[in-house]
Formats: C-alpha cells, sequence, structure tokens
C-alpha cells in the first residue's frame, strides 16, 4: 500500500518552491532587463550610424528645418491621400503634427538609411499612444541632442555653437548625440533669454548638472531630488546613449551626471526659468536661462557636452 504525504511534508515543499521562487523571480525580472537592455543598445548603435550616413550625404550637416511634407509620418496609419497634417503656418491642412519635418520628428531624417520604424523605440520605455496615433510621433524612447544639431522653429532657427556639424565637435566618440528620454523629443538647447530673439540664434549644450537631476533622480518635492534614480528616467538605472561618431553605449546615472558640469561651473550666476514640466523638467527645445553671461564658460572640459577636449 503506497503511503501518501502527509501535511507537514507537503507544507515543506510549498515553503521550498516559495523560497526558490523569491530567490529565482527578481533573478529572472533582471535577466530580463539585462535583454532589453542590450536591444536599446543595438537600437540605438543603428540610429547613430544612420545619422552618420545622412550627414555623409548632407555636407557634414546634422537636420536642422522645419517645414510639411505630404506622406512622411512616421504612423502610416496617418498618411491619407490629400492630407498634410501640419499647422497652417506650415503649409498644413489637416489637424495634428504627422508631416511636420522639425525636432519632434527627427527620425525622418535618419530613417531612409535603416527603413526601420520600431528601431527608434526604446524596449523598456512605452511608447506615448497619444503622441503616436494623433501625430505619428515618438515620444518616451530615445531623443536627440539638439545643442549639437540645432533645430528651426517659428520663432528662429537655432544654430549650435559649433556650427551643427559633426566635424566641428572636438571630441566626437564621447560626445553624445542621442539619449533615451522620457519626457521629450531632444534635449534642449540653452541661450540667454533675450528679446526679441535673434535669428538666427546661437545655442549652447544644456550642460547643467541640476537639470539633469530632476530628470534621473527621484523627486524629493518642489525641485529637490534624492539619490536615488528614478525608474521612469531611467529604468536601467542608467541611460542608452548615442555617440557623435555612431558608436553607443550604457551609462549609469551618476557616471552622467559626474561628467556633467553644475551650472555654477557652466553659467555662473545664471538662473534656470520655466516653463516646467513634472518635476521641474523642461517642455521646451530651447532653455532661456537668466542672470549669468551670455556665452556659458566653454573652456571647461566636459567631453560628454563636447566642451574642451
Amino acid at each position: 500500500m503506497r503511503k501518501a504525504f502527509t501535511l507537514i511534508e507537503l507544507l515543506v515543499v510549498i515553503a521550498i518552491i516559495a523560497i526558490l521562487a523569491a530567490i529565482l523571480f527578481p533573478v529572472f525580472a533582471q535577466a530580463k532587463v539585462a535583454a532589453k537592455k542590450t536591444v536599446a543598445i543595438s537600437n540605438q548603435k543603428q540610429i547613430s550610424t544612420s545619422m552618420l550616413l545622412y550627414i555623409g550625404d548632407y555636407d557634414d550637416q546634422y537636420p536642422r528645418r522645419s517645414g510639411c511634407e505630404a506622406g512622411s509620418s512616421l504612423n502610416p496609419a496617418l498618411n491619407v491621400a490629400g492630407q498634410i497634417r501640419c499647422p497652417a503656418s506650415q503649409g498644413g491642412n489637416a489637424p495634428g503634427f504627422a508631416h511636420s519635418m522639425t525636432w519632434q520628428a527627427w527620425q525622418k531624417y535618419p530613417l531612409p538609411y535603416m527603413k526601420n520604424v520600431q528601431i527608434f523605440e526604446h524596449p523598456l520605455r512605452i511608447k506615448d499612444a497619444n503622441e503616436w496615433s494623433n501625430n505619428g510621433q515618438i515620444l518616451n524612447a530615445f531623443a536627440i541632442n539638439l545643442a549639437l544639431t540645432g533645430f528651426s522653429t517659428a520663432a528662429a532657427t537655432s544654430v549650435p555653437w559649433t556650427g551643427g556639424s559633426q566635424t566641428s565637435i572636438p571630441n566626437v566618440s564621447s560626445a553624445w548625440l542621442f539619449a533615451e528620454l522620457p519626457h521629450s523629443y531632444g534635449a534642449p538647447g540653452a541661450t540667454l533669454n533675450v528679446s526679441p530673439i535673434p535669428n538666427p540664434q546661437t545655442v549652447y549644450p544644456m550642460a547643467v548638472r541640476e537639470y539633469w537631476r530632476a530628470i534621473f533622480l527621484k523627486n524629493a518635492g518642489g525641485c529637490t531630488t534624492t539619490e536615488e534614480v528614478d525608474p521612469v528616467g531611467a529604468p536601467a538605472g542608467g541611460v542608452v546613449l548615442g555617440m557623435a561618431d555612431g558608436s553607443a553605449k550604457f551609462y549609469q546615472v551618476k557616471k552622467f551626471l559626474a561628467e556633467t558640469p553644475t551650472i555654477a561651473e557652466y553659467i555662473p550666476g545664471a538662473v534656470l526659468p520655466g516653463p516646467m514640466g513634472a518635476n521641474c523638467r523642461a517642455v521646451r527645445s530651447i532653455y532661456n536661462y537668466t542672470g549669468g553671461p551670455a556665452v556659458p564658460n566653454l573652456n571647461i572640459n566636459y567631453p560628454l557636452w563636447a566642451l574642451g577636449q
């Protein structure tokens, strides 16, 4: 006659399974994050390489223009015959920005060299569904460094202090051109708040540690931060960067911040005003600082920001 398991034996087995699950589930979760981080680095590498091909065809110049082109939406569902989804000021005839060629849709420029829209998405981030369905724009993924490329707006054309070409960047292997960001299509450029806005205006890197702390570290109330990494700002504990030489690498948040100057080093006496989004994050392509010099200190050595050597 076969002996049945006793209640104690069953409880012991259940306890062992629970212990193993408690040990292994976090390991599986970490492995999943690591795998997606690897995919993100691969995607970023392809984007960076495609931008190299683009500037090779455009006299070493990064894309910097606005306008509207029918049928150009990254979301094919918005490419409806006869519709040009842009503001009337850009020549559009339908709501939205699906056919805009501004910095919010920078992916349109390297796209012909990679022919895969999905590569612009980040596997650890959820693409903004409203922006995709209404404007055909990819938000909450990879963003472009507008201080290196420049951009055009209705008010003025903004040209980087380096001129907007790859060869003008002092150390292309150390300067970042793309980064994963949760709240914007591009990292803003910085310029002194003046009126009227010059056209063209010169923009400088948003190389201000305090600003980036608000993006990558948890908020402690108001505009202050803790030392704990924000899982929204950096879901893998760091950020994937695409460098100006076409390479890609993963930066831990603390390393990124350490290689970014403080506002006192970079723009002594300056104050960062609004408009601010949640947790003091920028919601515009330009950060118009007040106070301090008209031109930041470009002689400090922070290669991540194309400053110094």
